[in-house]
């Protein structure tokens, strides 16, 4: 049975599936997501004060899903959906006041400021501004390397937008591109994106890129800890050891029973080593001994002022919330119902599947849905050993595609 924590996580994953079926039917205005990610509408209007340092209690959940928001929302400011009417064809291009555009955006926005750059795990002095900094410098602007002889993420995001560019194009710089050189470096102005087909696959690239440029950052705080104090410098630690550390806490939590506030006995650490090893490390004592092993133990412990909740099950704060002006639904269920008695038809998904999906536009939850259905429940343990995020994965992946690929052959 999956445990509190893993529910969570699913319910997220499948608000994303969700959205997936909708952004591939609609368009790819990312921003104007159900949950009130009013990016392009609080440009517009100014972003509203908050407060300079956040506890990473009041964070909201849903990591991954603002990840892909937030990738739409860049496309849409390079895209000049912010201040350009429908009309105008070209953008400019303006690197300064781009990049003062998207850092607005991840100071100004909650959802951004907490759940990507994770300004509550800065202690302080450091408050949302130096945060924002932090994310900008070792995230957007951190190169991406390829993988083998093909090209990176970045590089096709870069080819992407030099096929938009108008005139003379910038000389590229030599080595790896990160998202911010990619974005800018294809010249003074753009054609823009207008047709919504093509805007989407801008967001779409730009999402590919943020999967590979965030992923340090985001397993740093799913640690609890501070990506300044664990990314940079002598202490940096690599992505891998990040990712095995993340399943040895997520081991260790079970077995300590949700009782937190207190260091875990030796018991409890073997057992979540043994479950869950870090390379590099031969037995729990002396992971629990090094800097980073030290740092996780005593944020679970709650003694260095921060009582650690994690990054998967943080909660949102009743009040104190900014207010944001709330987007209409990119596609209703009325909407949608089409795309996926299509997906049915041509065999992509079940018709079971796609009742999962209608709950989940119904609001109803994902333990109810899956609950009452022997079909998913059993294809859920038959192909997918029943890792509930790994089927949501697949089931969205296999709409999207078809939605898109219905999207594009229509004239």
């Amino acid at each position: 049975m999956a445990n509190a924590g893993e529910i969570r996580a699913s319910q997220m994953q499948a608000a994303t599936c969700y959205e997936d079926v909708l952004i591939a039917g609609r368009g790819p205005r990312l921003a104007q997501a159900r949950t009130g990610q009013g990016d392009d509408s609080s440009i517009r209007n100014g972003n509203a004060a908050r407060e300079p340092h956040m506890s990473q209690a009041s964070a909201p959940k849903g990591g991954r899903d603002i990840v892909a928001y937030f990738a739409g929302h860049l496309a849409n400011l390079v895209n000049g959906n912010d201040n350009l009417s429908d009309s105008e064809e070209i953008v400019a291009i303006k690197p300064f006041s781009l990049f003062e555009r998207v850092h607005r955006s991840l100071t100004g926005n909650r959802k951004y400021s907490e759940v990507l750059v994770g300004a509550w795990a800065y202690p302080p002095p450091n408050n949302a501004e130096d945060a924002a900094d932090f994310y900008f410098d070792n995230v957007l602007d951190r190169p991406i390397g390829a993988r083998g002889d093909g090209p990176s993420s970045a590089d096709n995001l870069a080819a992407l937008i030099g096929s938009h560019a108008i005139g003379p194009r910038q000389i590229r710089p030599a080595g790896p591109l990160s998202i911010w050189k990619a974005l800018t470096g294809g010249g003074p102005s753009l054609r823009r994106f207008n047709d919504k087909r093509d805007l989407f696959e801008l967001s779409n690239r730009i999402l590919k890129c943020l999967d590979a440029a965030n992923r340090p950052y985001a397993e740093v705080l799913r640690l609890g800890l501070c990506p300044k104090e664990w990314l940079v410098g002598e202490d940096a630690v690599g992505v891998n050891t990040l990712k095995a550390a993340n399943a040895f806490l997520k081991v260790l939590k079970v077995e300590m029973n949700g009782e937190f506030g207190r260091r875990p006995d030796p018991r409890e650490l073997d057992v979540a080593f043994f479950a869950a090893p870090i390379p590099g490390y031969k037995e729990a004592k002396a992971f629990a001994a090094s800097l980073l092993g030290s740092a996780i133990l005593t944020r679970l412990a709650g003694q260095d002022q921060t009582f650690l909740l994690s990054f998967d099950a943080m909660e949102a704060a009743p009040g104190g919330a900014l207010v944001e002006e709330v987007d209409e639904p990119l596609m209703s269920a009325e909407e949608a119902a089409p795309f996926l008695e299509g997906a049915v038809a041509a065999g992509v998904i079940e018709a079971q599947e796609m009742a999962l999906l209608a709950s989940i536009m119904a609001g109803r939850s994902l333990a109810d849905a899956m609950g009452s259905n022997l079909y998913l429940r059993r294809r859920l343990k038959a192909d997918f050993d029943n890792n509930l995020e790994a089927y949501l994965d697949d089931l969205s992946s296999r709409t999207a595609k078809f939605v898109w690929k219905t999207e594009s052959s229509r004239p």
